[in-house]
């Protein structure tokens, strides 16, 4: 089952990094994929500096509209789930 996005929620979780440009919020998709444990491989994106402990790091990021219509209707199964988090501890 999907786990339900809510911008708001979004915006107040301080382990998501995002950034406001061009009066639209974008969002780190690594966080958010983490957050969601979907692979969010197929949303469209750009690439925007994010700030991460002080510094400045580009990564790929989306508006919260595009993580919507670019999710997958399937969950990660518990081995990409895994990967995933490996992968973000390997920072």
């Amino acid at each position: 089952m999907l786990k339900i996005l809510e911008k708001e929620k979004l915006l107040q979780d301080e382990s998501i990094h995002k950034t406001e440009f061009e009066k639209q919020w974008y969002f780190s998709l690594e966080d958010v994929a983490i957050y969601l444990q979907e692979d969010l491989s197929e949303v469209e994106n750009i690439e925007l500096p994010l700030l991460f402990d002080g510094k400045r790091k580009t990564v790929q990021t989306a508006t919260f509209e595009d993580i919507e219509k670019g999710r997958k209707k399937e969950p990660l199964s518990e081995f990409n789930k895994a990967l995933l988090k490996a992968r973000h501890f390997k920072k």
